[in-house]
Order: structure tokens, then sequence, then C-alpha cells
């Protein structure tokens, strides 16, 4: 016969407790009104409305991981409770995002956190730096490599055209002057690879293979075996 009134007066100290917590809850007090809820808890382990109530706390303290739990015994004790479910979905998300928020932190101290690669097609950057050396590159995102390799490709055709400019390129027509004078291919030839100019070809020839090949170099290493064209 004792165990009734002793029963009633933990149901009776379990839902003030509760709802002194759920006052503190309302003013924002969530770890003051977590510690009342939490004793209430532990005189009644059955009741679901403590259970919940701890859960919705820890959650507004940004500690899912507890309210995860809280709310599945919740669950367990009232299943029609269909708020529940929503809580159980929301704890979840938020467990998930802090767990996302770790591992980003964890790679970034580790040097390892890179932002995504923008994938890219490396036939196109290889035409385009075919068209313009560097110009692959900028394509890529190397944009400062890109401009670096377009201004050693207008200066070598700079110094090119000045090496050409003494050199007598144009010889008369064998027509006579009905037809002018003409280009002399030999006298291009020679003077292209011949003296100073021979460096500056060599070189501009050298330029153009190795942006065409490191354009697409670079650029393949952004694709996967699932790409097929520019993304």
């Amino acid at each position: 016969m004792d165990e009734v009134p002793h029963e009633m007066e933990v149901r009776r100290k379990v839902r003030e407790l509760l709802g002194r917590a759920t006052l503190l809850r309302a003013r924002g007090e969530h770890q003051q009104a977590l510690v009342l809820a939490q004793e209430a808890l532990g005189l009644d382990q059955e009741s679901w409305e403590a259970h919940e109530l701890v859960g919705d706390l820890l959650l507004a303290l940004e500690r899912p991981e507890e309210a995860l739990q809280s709310y599945r015994q919740a669950r367990q004790l009232h299943q029609s409770r269909s708020v529940l479910e929503e809580k159980i979905g929301r704890a979840a998300l938020a467990q998930a995002a802090r767990q996302r928020s770790a591992e980003v932190s964890r790679a970034l101290l580790e040097g390892s956190g890179q932002p995504a690669a923008v994938k890219r097609n490396p036939g196109y950057a290889a035409t385009f730096s075919c068209f313009v050396p560097g110009l692959g590159q900028v394509y890529n995102g190397d944009v400062l490599k890109g401009l670096v390799m377009m201004v050693a490709y207008l200066l070598l055709l700079a110094l090119i055209a000045t090496a050409l400019k003494g050199a007598r390129l144009v010889a008369v027509s064998d027509m006579g002057a009905l037809y002018g004078p003409r280009l002399d291919p030999g006298a291009l030839f020679s003077a292209l690879f011949s003296g100073a100019s021979a460096i500056w070809v060599i070189a501009l020839v050298l330029l153009w293979i190795c942006s065409m090949a490191d354009a697409a170099i670079r650029a393949g290493r952004t694709m996967t075996s699932d790409d097929t064209g520019l993304v």
C-alpha cells in the first residue's frame, strides 16, 4: 500500500521538475533547464516527456548525438507520438552537419583540404594553346602561367620580326614588271634559320609544344573515366 503514494509523489516531483525546466527553456536558460530535466529523468526513467525535453535541450545546446539518443528513448516509450520522428530527423541532420564540419576542419589542419577542381576538356585546352600559346592555361584556370606564356610568345614574335627586318626577302619576278616583285621562299627560309633568328624560332616552337602539352595534361588531371566532355 505504501508503494502507490510513493509512485504518486515521484510523478508529482517529475512533473514539477519538468515544469520548471520548461520555464527555464522558454527564457533561453537551456543549461539550467537541462539540469532539472535530467534530475526528473533520474527519478523516472520511464518518463517519455523527460526524455523528449532532455533531447530538445541537448539539441539547443548543439549536442545532437546525445539528443538523438534521448529522442529514440522517448519514441520507444511513446511510439504513437509522431512529432518525435521529426525531432529525430532534425537531430540526425545536425549530427551529420557537425561531423562534416569536423572532417573539413581536420582536412584543412592537415593541409589536405583543397577546393574541388573544375573539370576541363584536354582537347579544348590543347586546341586553345595551339592557336595562342598560354590560352589553354588560361582556360584551365592557370591564369598567371598563361599570361606569362602569351607575353613570351609575343616577345619571340617581335624578336623574329626584328631579325627578319634587315633581310632581303623579296625578289624581282621572272615575268617582268607585269607581275612585280615576289616573296623569295629560299631567302625567307635562310633568314629564319640562320643567326639569332634561328634561336628565336626554335624557342617559339618549343614554347608552342610545351604550351599544348602542359594544357592537355593539366586539363586531363581534372577529368575522370566517366567524363566525356567539358563540364
